[in-house]
């Protein structure tokens, strides 16, 4: 069986390395797991890193890039031939894709060339009548949360549609003292501070604004030395408000924008604790990474963080945009020292026991099995 995975490449987020760790796992079965990439860039280059093997073929429009009907039915158009030949030639089973603009480029085409289209959801799907049409292009939706499973269309059947936890590499851990003074060379953040650390996308619904002013007001209230760092990159105005917003406060001292790292579970291994302050996260990957790590997580209250955190027992949950209850929260765990090595351990302990490659790899495959067999 050979399974399909294609990406943009002008980016590197969760649902690329939850593939990388599915495409591991796989490489041992007897699934042969093909990878395509529309564009060289971030992702080729970590590909190329861990050597892996990738397609890569040119397509000057992708559907998907403009929300217009009219604009995505013609890159849907423009492109079938290629892709479809693709497709043929290669011997293709299943198509497996990740992101909008890969689900609207490649699942019709995939349809029509007689192959079944995985939809894998990793965001929350509007309800613009125009998804509803998803429920045509794709012989199976994968969701990684609940919360983003609730917000597929109605329509879908139950026997079309399944719950795939996200899966992550659980052995891959690092020592915090090797992993901080590690961090601090490389971005010379102060060795005797607190650290807070927010790694992900630099987008508004991140909701990082609200964070650095939190930040900046515990830290008027603290006797102890404390720093953040934000880790990652995202939407260039988005980034130019914040760091605007860290001049304005006066707060460049206490705040160390690094912009991407490849090593993002080295990253979460040095911080004291990691912060998630998303408005609405479909998942939240990297609060799962921070459990496996044994960095203690203090996560906005919604979406994907209230499935991944069971408060007070394996993290901490603040009202989302509530100052004085995220404040209350750190003091607590800063305060709190059994509290906090208990959260820690009983973290881990689900992590674990949840999200492993072997049990993601197993449910996906269960999937691909019943679609060959009809």
């Amino acid at each position: 069986m050979k399974a399909l995975f294609p990406f943009v490449g002008d980016s590197i987020g969760g649902s690329h390395r939850s593939i990388i760790e599915l495409y591991s796992e796989l490489e041992n079965s007897a699934i042969t797991p093909v990878f395509v990439l529309h564009e060289i860039g971030p992702l080729s280059d970590l590909l190329d890193g861990l050597n892996v093997q990738y397609e890569y073929i040119f397509i000057k429009h992708l559907a998907g890039e403009s929300p217009n009907i009219l604009n995505i039915a013609f890159s849907v158009v423009l492109n079938f031939f290629k892709l479809s030949k693709f497709i043929r030639k290669n011997k293709i089973d299943i198509v497996h894709g990740n992101d909008l603009r890969i689900n609207l480029t490649w699942s019709l085409t995939t349809r029509l060339s007689g192959v079944f289209y995985i939809w894998h959801q990793r965001s929350l799907m509007s309800s613009s009548i125009l998804w509803k049409i998803s429920a045509l292009l794709a012989s199976h939706f994968v969701t990684i949360s609940q919360y983003v499973h609730q917000s597929l269309p109605s329509g879908i059947s139950k026997f079309k549609k399944t719950l795939v936890l996200n899966p992550f590499n659980v052995k891959n851990t690092y020592e915090r003292k090797t992993s901080r003074s590690w961090l601090n060379g490389l971005y010379n953040t102060p060795k005797d501070s607190i650290l807070f650390g927010y790694v992900g996308r630099l987008i508004y619904w991140k909701n990082i604004d609200f964070l650095i002013r939190s930040f900046v007001e515990y830290t008027s209230k603290r006797s102890t030395p404390l720093h953040l760092i934000i880790v990652g990159t995202g939407d260039n105005e988005y980034v130019d408000i914040l760091k605007e917003l860290v001049n304005q406060m006066g707060a460049k001292n206490i705040i160390t924008f690094s912009g991407f790292n490849y090593e993002p579970n080295r990253v979460i291994s040095a911080l004291d604790f990691m912060i998630a302050s998303s408005n609405f996260e479909p998942f939240g990957r990297t609060l799962v990474e921070a459990m496996i790590q044994g960095t203690p997580v203090l996560a906005a209250r919604g979406g994907g963080h209230s499935e991944i955190i069971n408060d007070g027992f394996t993290g901490r949950l603040y009202t989302h945009n509530d100052m004085k209850d995220f404040i209350r929260q750190c003091d607590i765990y800063i305060d709190d020292d059994k509290s906090r090595y208990e959260i820690i351990n009983k973290a881990n302990i689900v992590a674990n026991s949840k999200y492993s490659v072997h049990l993601h790899a197993e449910s996906i495959v269960k999937i691909y099995q019943k679609l060959l067999a009809g």
